[in-house]
C-alpha cells in the first residue's frame, strides 16, 4: 500500500517539480477533520511513519476557524516527523474529510496552503508544495489561485 500511495502522490505533483520528483522527496498526507490532524508520511523507501493531533482549530462549519491554532497543530504535528535527509524537501497533500454544507471555499483552500507553509517552516521542514483536495477529489489551483 505504501510504495503505490507514495507514487500516486507523487504523479500527482504538478509538472514544475519534474526535477524534484527524481530525488524522490518525502511526501506528507494530511487529514483534516474536525479538529483533529492525522498525517502519515510516505517514505522512497516503502516505508512510512503516522501520527495525530488533536486542538481547537476547527468549528462547525469551518475545517479552519483558528489559522494560528491550525499552524500550530500542524507545526506540532511535523515536529513528530524527523527532519528529511540533506535538505530534501518534501510534498504535503491534505485532505479535507470533514463533511461542509458547501464544500471548501476558496478562502479555506488558500488557508490551508498558508496555515502548511508557515508551520513546515517553523517546523523546519522544507515543503516545496501541497496540494489540497476535499473529500478524496483534488481541488484544482486553475479554480482557486
Amino acid at each position: 500500500m505504501n510504495l503505490s500511495t507514495y507514487e500516486r502522490h507523487l504523479k500527482e505533483t504538478p509538472k514544475k517539480y519534474n526535477v524534484l520528483q527524481l530525488f524522490r522527496p518525502p511526501i506528507y498526507e494530511i487529514e483534516l477533520s474536525n479538529n483533529q490532524l492525522i498525517t502519515v508520511c510516505y517514505y522512497k523507501d516503502d516505508s512510512s511513519k503516522r501520527h495525530q493531533i488533536n486542538a481547537n482549530f476547527s468549528n462547525r462549519r469551518m475545517v479552519v476557524a483558528d489559522f494560528l491554532k491550525t499552524v500550530q497543530a500542524l507545526t506540532d504535528l511535523l515536529l513528530k516527523f524527523p527532519k528529511h535527509s540533506f535538505g530534501v524537501s518534501a510534498f504535503a497533500v491534505a485532505n479535507v474529510t470533514e463533511e461542509l454544507a458547501d464544500g471548501l471555499t476558496a478562502i479555506e483552500i488558500k488557508a490551508i496552503r498558508e496555515a502548511f507553509f508557515v508551520a513546515s517552516s517553523q517546523a523546519k521542514r522544507r515543503v516545496v508544495h501541497t496540494t489540497v483536495s476535499y473529500q478524496g477529489q483534488i481541488v484544482p489551483l486553475e479554480k482557486f489561485g
